[in-house]
């Protein structure tokens, strides 16, 4: 196969898994935190097919009823797309992921976990860093939010069935939001088989788990290569356990292993039903299976582990098949329908040809992250998100703040313009109005805001150029806003890269340019000293510097810094005068 047909491969496996995902989110999203007597009213009495228009209530207990379009996706898929935004050819931009992207998602969020949404809301604040993100409960913090939202990684991965940068990317995705090994271990185990389906075009079958967890063990030592992970963050969780963490990551490890043998079995159960057509065994083979996992047990439901075992039975049973594998899941009212529908059909969604799933929101967007995300994988920049830079970035201190006004229209903070969706209720519910609004970068939202907007800060401004009007968005499909967005990116200045977060150096994979090929770009070290100054010289401020510097400037430029820093650093040591 010539590279050419094998990227195109790729990119028809990253579409596939990225719309199948998708969709089976916006189904399990119906039947997720319900009884079957809500599920009949949700789906007005109709059984369960697809995606169908329907109400649910936003914004907790004090938020409004909201009527969602069929094919409207959870937090699991924009969580996942955020993950998207923040993946370019410069790498896994976490900063902006957990900065920007996290802080902002409360927003706009259609559910999410308890912990995601906790770390979330920490990261909103002041002075948190990705790998600091210790919020009350951080080490006991092991559900899936991490696992649903990691397969872009392995969508851009050069080699995507081995222990790459990719896998390292994924941990440190995780690590931003969840701090049990639970977590950690459930979103490797699969990222690996998502990888595993990419390269070979099949899904995992029983035969492979073993193999995919032994991958698994082995990625605890991808933290040790980590400078954050390793020195700060391991660390600190140790201490505040009492606990040597790679055993408790391998201990983790044999838990899925302890799951499996229920696993194989429910496999060849749901394959004996469907061949004999029986749904009433297929159904009592999937219940069973839920009751020896405890799936539907409020304590174990969005389990890390447990639901990525379920995930990948459903996989293996329904291999060619993402729809039905989706609709088993979602039908099992109880347990975390949409998480395990969604990464059950990103694993088959990759390695089938069916015809794209109706109805799902977004879907053009959809399409052109996917094939972004594999031309990264073959060398081939695509255009991406411009973040704010993180020294100069304030979130939103309160949720209702993250759209404002920007340049007389409405914008959502440091990501983008938006414009209501035509013929959109604006929901009011105290001081509060929900409206879905379209942004300039492709996604939709259904948006939290106040009922006559604020301006944004300049701190909180939307950072992409060639921005049209709202006119001009009316008259263009969404896959050309896009196309759109690419032209203008490429036709911009060197301020993209000098605006994001840096990432530490790596190994060029192949098909990467050389690193002295790259386009180059600059930092500014007065700026950089001020903002050091400003952290009070912690030492997580500096090492964000130097690693800025390492990856933005040059040898003289690092040379100044410390220089300057030294001096900043006696000058501060000196006695004060005596008056």
């Amino acid at each position: 196969m010539t590279n050419a047909s094998h990227a195109q491969a790729r990119a028809r496996s990253a579409i596939g898994s990225m719309l199948w995902s998708a969709w089976a989110d916006a189904l399990g999203f119906i039947s997720e935190l319900t009884d079957q007597r809500g599920l009949r009213q949700r789906l007005g009495g109709e059984p369960m097919r697809a995606p169908v228009t329907w109400t649910r209530r936003v914004g907790g207990r004090f938020g409004v009823q909201a009527k969602l379009p069929a094919g409207s996706y959870s937090d699991d898929t924009q969580l996942r797309l955020s993950t998207c935004r923040a993946i370019s050819e410069h790498g896994f931009d976490v900063d902006a992921f957990a900065r920007v992207e996290l802080a902002v998602w409360p927003a706009y969020a259609l559910g999410g976990g308890r912990a995601t949404k906790t770390a979330a809301a920490n990261l909103a604040k002041s002075g948190t860093s990705w790998f600091a993100n210790f919020y009350p409960g951080w080490v006991e913090a092991g559900g899936n939010g991490g696992a649903m939202r990691v397969q872009p990684h392995v969508w851009a991965a050069p080699r995507p069935a081995t222990l790459g940068p990719h896998i390292t990317d994924v941990i440190v995705n995780v690590v931003s939001t969840h701090g049990h090994p639970r977590a950690l271990v459930g979103a490797v185990l699969h990222a690996v088989a998502l990888g595993t389906a990419l390269e070979s075009g099949n899904t995992p079958g029983t035969g492979q788990w073993q193999t995919l967890l032994e991958m698994t063990e082995q990625a605890v030592n991808l933290i040790d290569e980590h400078p954050q992970l390793s020195s700060l963050w391991r660390p600190s969780w140790e201490q505040a356990v009492g606990y040597g963490f790679n055993t408790a990551w391998h201990e983790i490890v044999d838990e899925c292993r302890e799951m499996l043998p229920a696993a194989i079995a429910v496999v060849r159960a749901l394959q004996h039903a469907e061949k004999e057509q029986d749904a009433s065994a297929r159904n009592e083979a999937y219940s069973s299976f839920v009751s020896s996992l405890s799936l539907a047990d409020p304590s174990v439901r969005g389990s890390g582990t447990a639901t990525v075992i379920a995930s990948l039975a459903l996989a293996a049973a329904y291999p060619v098949d993402p729809a039905r594998c989706s609709l088993v899941a979602a039908e099992a009212v109880g347990t975390d329908t949409d998480t395990i529908a969604t990464m059950a059909a990103a694993l088959v969604g990759a390695v089938t040809d069916v015809p794209d799933p109706t109805p799902l929101q977004d879907s053009q967007y959809l399409v052109t992250e996917a094939r972004r995300l594999t031309g990264l994988a073959f060398g081939e920049p695509g255009a991406s998100l411009n973040y704010p830079d993180p020294i100069n970035w304030v979130p939103p201190s309160k949720q209702l703040d993250a759209v404002g006004m920007v340049d007389g229209e409405p914008a959502l903070a440091g990501l983008g313009w938006l414009q209501a969706l035509a013929n959109s209720d604006r929901l009011s519910a105290g001081s509060a109005v929900w409206q879905w609004m379209r942004s300039d970068f492709g996604p939709t939202f259904l948006l939290k805001q106040r009922p006559v907007l604020r301006l944004l800060p300049d701190s909180a401004r939307p950072m992409r150029r060639g921005k049209r009007s709202h006119r001009e968005l009316n008259l263009l499909p969404e896959v050309e806003q896009v196309s759109q967005a690419r032209e203008h990116r490429l036709a911009g200045t060197e301020r993209t890269a000098s605006s994001r977060s840096p990432r530490l150096p790596v190994i060029p994979e192949p098909n990467e340019p050389p690193i002295g090929e790259r386009r180059p770009r600059t930092v500014d070290v007065d700026q950089m000293l001020a903002w050091v100054a400003h952290k009070g010289y912690s030492d997580e401020a500096i090492g964000y510097a130097v690693r800025r510097i390492l990856e933005l400037g040059s040898l003289e430029q690092l040379i100044a810094f410390a220089t300057s820093l030294r001096a900043s650093a006696r000058r501060s040591r000196r006695p004060k005068p005596k008056i």
